[in-house]
């Protein structure tokens, strides 16, 4: 017995369809995928460049800290009521990143207040998406 040939012409060229269509599907697929990880990436990159700029930022109070602290140096805030510095760090974890540091002296009731206000930035330039800054302001009682 011999099959249909009507039902034959109906079905010449379904598969090819159904073939093209589950590859335009797994393009689509792969392609969302990729665009998924790429973005993934730069966040990964954006928060390591932003926990680098606050420790940038944090070494920089600490080292305006010390010379307020210590009066044998005469640099930075314990020299100048409103000082400003900027230090470029070579050490491990933080290379490539700087801190800019500001110092004001303000009387409050009296007493003579410091605030160092420090700015770290870590990655390329200014416009670069891998760029991150951080400010930290702290207040201390000028010694």
């Amino acid at each position: 017995m011999r099959p249909d040939m009507t039902f034959r012409k109906i079905q010449r060229g379904l598969g090819l369809v159904t073939v093209i269509f589950m590859i335009t599907v797994g393009a689509l697929l792969s392609a969302g995928m990729a665009s998924m990880m790429m973005l993934g990436q730069k966040s990964v990159v954006q928060s390591f460049q932003s926990a680098r700029a606050l420790q940038a930022a944090e070494s920089g109070v600490q080292l305006e800290l010390s010379k307020l602290i210590h009066p044998q140096v005469i640099d930075g805030c314990a020299a100048l009521d409103n000082a400003s510095n900027t230090y470029n760090f070579t050490a491990a974890g933080i290379r490539g990143c700087s801190a800019s540091v500001t110092c004001e002296v303000s009387p409050i009731n009296g007493v003579d207040y410091t605030t160092i206000t420090s700015i770290g930035r870590c990655g390329g330039n200014a416009a670069s998406l891998e760029t991150a800054s951080r400010r930290i302001r702290v207040r201390t009682v000028r010694p």
